[in-house]
């Protein structure tokens, strides 16, 4: 317990190292692999491989997302109450998400595999592509538990006071994914269902490494007593409290749905494979986001429980500031070399370079200020302000942006669905901005 403790009183500097470095190396490396999955497919299976995984992946991001609410929710929620010193309602906390996570995933496998052929084929796509999204789909959904208890209990790892375990568990679970995908894309041949087994099996043995942490009675907070299923008090504040997070992933895979059809609709299967490419590329963007804006979440919900609001903003202060470097860093790099970086995922065909290109540039203004956005937002989940934080995460990613992709295309072409992102990321981050104004006006009357 007294990893957790120094969260109150430790050099906020040294406490960002502890608990930053290990996430964004964690995340970081997820990212890479994600990437190395996309190279492994366009490389092998070409373009209409990668299409055909750009069509399934909200699935992958819906199961996700699941994942995302319970850890999110219940860590920050751990948090807050290990900073009260309230250890007994921090273990009932951590074995109701346990129980629901078990619950949950078993739901999503047998409705997934019961409705994902006629939701395929209501798409009308080509039937070879068809297949690659098949193929991929339902071997995420038989996985459906191992992926939500491994984006569970990482966080729940990191909020146990073991930032450096869980970024070793990220690690080994990236390398085995990236072995797998040799093994079984390359020397086997299986293609997207490679791909798709590769991460169900890393991720089974991520669940496995967390679960032994928590089973084994390492953890500081250990595994309640309580029926998770005979109230419901718990539950719903795992829900409220990750409801952002949620959102956000959900939406994101909502989102990929919309530009899917709008890029089949006003270009061809080249265009989503253009747009599976910019999501590869700025995927290992936004985990080092991700992996900073869940590296200072305990921080700030440890201290906000034990009213060190100084230290709150600090922290929030410090995360910003590093967000805002990175992103100039990353627009710079891009704007200067991308046809490097698409060549990477495939280096022949020149259509498909040349459309990923503009899609690219485009899209790069908005990965200039999404780390500010994100941590910003993470402010109010890590403070247990769900309403708040579900509005932000709403408006960046449905109510901005959805009436944009069905607009934007009308009047600028294809090029206006790439716009739309851009559009809504500086609406969200102009609404963000109002929001922490108005918290860090009121916080200040109760310093």
């Amino acid at each position: 317990m007294e990893q957790v403790r120094k969260l109150k009183s430790e050099n906020i500097n040294k406490l960002m190292f502890w608990y930053v470095i290990p996430s964004i190396a964690g995340t970081v490396i997820i990212g890479i692999y994600s990437i190395i999955d996309g190279i492994f497919i366009g490389r092998t299976v070409g373009a209409e491989g990668l299409a055909g995984v750009t069509l399934a992946f909200p699935v992958l991001i819906a199961i996700g997302s699941i994942g995302i609410m319970i850890g999110a929710g219940a860590s920050a929620i751990i948090s807050i109450n290990l900073g009260k010193k309230d250890y007994e309602m921090a273990s009932h906390i951590l074995k109701t998400a346990f129980c629901y996570i078990i619950l949950i995933s078993f739901i999503i496998t047998f409705l997934g595999l019961l409705f994902i052929d006629p939701i395929i084929s209501s798409l009308n796509l080509a039937k070879n592509l068809e297949n690659y999204v098949l193929q991929y789909s339902k071997i995420i959904i038989i996985g459906a538990i191992a992926q939500i208890f491994a984006i569970s209990l990482d966080p729940l790892l990191r909020n146990d006071g073991f930032p450096k375990k869980s970024m070793v568990i990220l690690t080994l679970m990236s390398v085995f994914n990236i072995l797998l995908d040799y093994i079984l894309i390359v020397v086997f041949n299986l293609g997207v269902m490679g791909a798709a087994t590769a991460t169900v099996l890393a991720q089974a043995l991520g669940s496995m490494l967390y679960l032994k942490h928590f089973l084994k009675g390492k953890s500081n907070v250990k595994i309640g007593k309580n029926n998770p299923f005979s109230e419901f008090s718990i539950i719903k504040r795992i829900v409220k409290t990750g409801f952002s997070p949620f959102i956000m992933e959900l939406a994101f895979g909502i989102l990929m749905i919309v530009h899917n059809i709008q890029f089949i609709r006003y270009g061809s299967s080249l265009d989503v494979s253009a747009y599976g490419i910019v999501i590869y590329i700025t995927s290992f963007l936004y985990m080092v986001y991700i992996g900073i804006s869940e590296g200072v979440q305990p921080l700030i919900s440890y201290n906000y429980g034990a009213k060190k609001f100084k230290r709150v903003f600090e922290i929030l202060k410090k995360a910003v500031f590093v967000n805002a470097i990175i992103g100039i860093c990353s627009f710079l790099t891009i704007l200067k070399f991308p046809n490097i970086l698409i060549k990477i995922f495939n280096p022949h065909d020149t259509n498909l370079i040349a459309t990923t290109t503009v899609g690219l540039e485009i899209h790069n203004f908005a990965i200039l200020i999404l780390g500010i956005s994100m941590v910003l937002t993470m402010y109010f989940l890590a403070t247990e302000q769900p309403r708040i934080a579900g509005f932000l995460s709403l408006g960046r990613t449905i109510i901005f942006i959805l009436p944009a992709i069905l607009m934007f295309p009308i009047y600028f072409g294809i090029n206006g669905i790439w716009w739309a992102t851009v559009f809504s990321e500086y609406m969200g981050l102009i609404v963000t901005i109002y929001f922490i104004v108005k918290e860090i006006k009121k916080i200040k009357r109760r310093i």
